[in-house]
């Protein structure tokens, strides 16, 4: 049997980053979809369609992990969201591309050096979505088996779990925009 404190803790977490991340790139589209044709992998003329599809994709994946029976739903989409990021930040690190805008929102992301956008790409940003990854491994799980119900008291553990996640996952952001942006000096 399985413990539903985790997995509603890492759901909710979860769920506030691909929100919140989805929110800001609705927000500026424009420079969203300034940000993906700077990739350099799709065609011009395609970059706004895939970045308004990745935005919603990104929304609908946080709101699927809020509703219990659509959870693991939310998780797959997650890792299909996440899988599209990582494999983009990875080829372009590859082709020696690191000069761009991630994309990503947050403080990664802003006016960089030489007109281009955020402080860059880099590794870290790759092994960050792969953590992000790690979280939907509480939602997969229960899918697979039984968990108990979720009792009141459980609720607070809930709270204070997700909360603390959303926190590091926003102090470590901040951090690694930091060290791209000390890089770049």
């Amino acid at each position: 049997m399985n413990d539903p404190v985790l997995l509603y803790a890492a759901s909710a977490a979860l769920a506030c980053v691909l929100l919140l991340g989805a929110l800001e790139k609705l927000r500026d589209m424009a420079r969203f979809s300034a940000a993906v044709s700077a990739y350099r992998i799709l065609p011009e003329s395609w970059s706004g369609a895939f970045a308004w599809a990745y935005a919603l994709a990104e929304a609908v994946a946080g709101v699927l992990l809020l509703a219990p029976p659509r959870q693991a739903a939310g998780a797959q989409l997650t890792l299909l969201v996440l899988a599209t990021a990582t494999a983009a930040l990875a080829f372009n690190l590859l082709r020696g591309h690191r000069d761009i805008d991630c994309g990503c929102g947050g403080p990664a992301s802003g006016t960089g050096r030489g007109g281009q956008g955020g402080a860059g790409l880099s590794w870290w940003l790759v092994l960050r979505n792969a953590v992000l990854a790690s979280w939907t491994a509480p939602a997969l799980h229960a899918a697979a088996g039984g968990s108990r119900g979720l009792q009141w008291v459980d609720a607070a553990a809930v709270f204070g779990l997700a909360i603390s996640a959303v926190a590091l996952y926003y102090t470590a952001n901040h951090l690694l925009a930091s060290h791209l942006k000390l890089r770049n000096l």
